[in-house]
């Protein structure tokens, strides 16, 4: 009876087999990683270029101020510079007006004091002209020439007044003038205009000369081939203080 074996105990033993039965591990799981990590990978990557980009705006913020500041400097210091340099100038400027005015006249047309300038070697003996005598004898023509390679002309008495003008000489000297005759009995000045004579007691022209001179106080005319000294003229430059 003991050998016998039953219903219940086969189904015992197969039931306690299958619960021993070792049981295969659980295999990992392998993949991409989670959607959690992507996007914290993400974030702190946009969050470094924000902050790169922040550096580099700041960066550039100090560069350009620096720049700014030292361009603000320089116009400064050229601005100095120029108020100096204007002050200097205007300085010098009074400077050569006081060594090169030959004298200032109280009333003109500007209603204030003037400066009148003549070229070295010319003179100034009133009015708005400046005279030059020459050195050396020459013919009437070569006079002309010569004054005009002085940018000047052969003087023009027009009126006796600015004979008080004309510079002292040598009365025993002649001087030839701007004058000179064309045509039969007509004479002209150098600058086109006719003369006019009549009633005129300090002009003495000769109808068998044809080139007029100056001698004392005195215009008379003679052979243009002779040779005198001559006197030309020239505006004087005129500044006003």
């Amino acid at each position: 009876m003991t050998e016998e074996i039953t219903y219940a105990d086969l189904e015992f033993n197969k039931s306690y087999a299958l619960e021993n039965i070792p049981k295969p591990d659980t295999p990992v799981e392998k993949g991409l990683p989670s959607s959690s990590s992507t996007w914290r990978l993400a974030a702190l990557t946009f969050l470094i270029l924000c902050l790169a980009l922040l550096l580099g705006m700041l960066a550039l913020g100090i560069v350009f101020f620096q720049v700014s500041n030292n361009f603000q400097k320089q116009i400064g210091s050229l601005m100095r510079n120029q108020e100096t340099l204007q002050t200097n100038f205007s300085k010098r400027m009074q400077d050569m007006k006081d060594h090169l005015c030959l004298k200032g006249e109280e009333n003109n047309e500007n209603n204030g004091p003037s400066c009148i300038l003549c070229p070295a070697s010319w003179q100034w003996m009133g009015g708005d002209t400046c005279f030059y005598i020459s050195m050396q004898k020459r013919s009437w023509e070569e006079s002309q020439r010569f004054c005009s390679l002085q940018n000047s002309t052969l003087l023009m008495l027009k009126h006796r007044r600015k004979l008080n003008h004309v510079l002292p000489r040598e009365n025993t000297q002649y001087y030839w003038i701007g004058l000179h005759k064309s045509g039969e009995n007509s004479w002209y000045w150098t600058d086109g205009s006719a003369v006019l004579t009549q009633k005129v007691d300090w002009i003495d022209l000769y109808s068998s000369s044809n080139c007029g001179y100056l001698y004392r106080e005195k215009i008379y005319s003679y052979y243009c081939t002779e040779k005198y000294f001559c006197i030309c003229e020239k505006a004087a430059v005129k500044l006003s203080a």
